[in-house]
């Protein structure tokens, strides 16, 4: 398997369309694609994947509204 470098978001900027894209989210959700895409592509790729697999918790602790 080829090793790759873990890239950030402004790696990503910087990448050139035809190779391979990384990207590891907040939460630990790490994908790859060889997508022919520009640097503005990749990144809306990676917030997508961050908006989808790293969503808030909807509840943080427990209840005060017992009844």
């Amino acid at each position: 398997m080829k090793k790759m470098k873990k890239m950030t978001r402004e790696d990503l900027k910087m990448v050139s369309g035809g190779q391979v894209w990384y990207t590891e989210t907040s939460c630990g959700v790490q994908a790859t694609t060889t997508q022919d895409w520009t640097a503005e592509q990749a990144n809306a790729w990676a917030a997508a994947l961050e908006t989808n697999y790293c969503k808030p918790a909807t509840h943080y602790g427990p209840s005060k509204n017992l009844a």
